[in-house]
């Protein structure tokens, strides 16, 4: 009976993606090390949340955006505060709108606080001591006023109509 190694889920990634994620193993053990140096014992009495997201950018080349409530930083530092909850932008050119969908597990629609602005929106929630908190730039300007937002089962979905573009060089008849 021949015996083969498991493939890692890194090793099956990179055969669907390419060479773009060469040195990911080593992102990940250095992340990894950074968090075993830390003495538990010093940390303030928290849960800890730390993910990441790993998606293809428009340009074909991978985007890792982190979340969480700890940011691992070199030499085992450590900074602990509002769990960042994972968020993800859609821009829909044809529907003319942008959705953004928060996982904010533990939060109720009483305790969130979402503002926007024509390039940003803010999301803060407090709970029970789980505080939320996500500052989210956008890529396309938006008309805040148009927000529409609903809250299930740990899932926050806004949905906003993009802003219509400024027309530049039209002219008008004066009378």
């Amino acid at each position: 009976m021949t015996w083969r190694r498991r493939r890692s889920l890194f090793d099956r990634m990179f055969d669907d993606f390419g060479h773009d994620f060469d040195g990911m193993d080593e992102w990940a053990e250095k992340m990894f090390e950074n968090l075993r140096d830390i003495d538990p014992s010093e940390l303030p009495e928290n849960t800890y949340y730390y993910g990441f997201q790993l998606t293809q950018g428009p340009d074909g080349k991978p985007v890792i955006r982190e979340f969480g409530n700890v940011k691992p930083f070199e030499r085992g530092q450590l900074t602990v505060g509002a769990r960042e909850p994972l968020v993800d932008v859609s821009v829909d050119e044809k529907e003319g709108t942008v959705k953004i969908v928060a996982e904010m597990p533990g939060a109720n629609k009483e305790s969130m606080n979402v503002n926007a602005t024509e390039d940003h929106v803010s999301i803060t929630s407090n709970q029970d001591g789980k505080p939320y908190k996500a500052e989210v730039p956008l890529s396309v300007k938006i008309d805040p006023e148009t927000a529409e937002a609903s809250y299930n089962n740990g899932i926050l979905e806004l949905v906003i109509r993009q802003k219509a573009p400024e027309k530049k060089g039209t002219s008008v008849k004066v009378k």
